[in-house]
């Protein structure tokens, strides 16, 4: 019951970290003629949206958490949560269902690669400690 209610918080601010980005673009946007194709294409891009994670072997503490993509323009921003941290990857980039980045975890910088398989991602972290097995599921969507 513990780990339902830790991830119903989880799921909670992800969704409000989430609904912020969106809701600062509408308004400030004074032209609401938004084609229905281009609104579909933001709202099923796979990548954006809330994953839960796990890192098989990782140090305690760092075996899961809350991954938080958001599209801005042509361009991706990463934010991780973990435990009561939050840190933003840096040098994002995609290659077809692939994205990557790099985040600064107390001091080593950890390069993560996802792929993204409808509602699933997998992929590596790899870091001075090793390279670890990441696995998730996508928790929060636009849709």
């Amino acid at each position: 019951m513990k780990n339902y209610t830790k991830l119903m918080f989880k799921l909670f601010i992800g969704g409000l970290l989430l609904a912020l980005p969106l809701q600062t673009i509408l308004a400030h946007t004074e032209d609401f003629s938004l084609l229905d194709s281009e609104l579909e294409t933001v709202v099923k891009d796979k990548f954006a949206g809330g994953w839960a994670y796990t890192v098989q072997g990782a140090p305690e503490g760092y075996g899961e958490g809350l991954l938080l993509i958001v599209k801005e323009g042509k361009t991706y921003k990463v934010q991780v949560q973990i435990g009561g941290a939050t840190m933003l990857g840096q040098n994002v980039s995609t290659k077809g269902s692939t994205i990557m980045f790099d985040v600064m975890v107390e001091g080593d910088k950890v390069a993560v690669s996802l792929t993204v398989d409808g509602s699933k991602i997998s992929g590596t972290s790899s870091s001075s400690q090793g390279t670890f097995t990441v696995e998730g599921v996508k928790t929060l969507s636009a849709e």
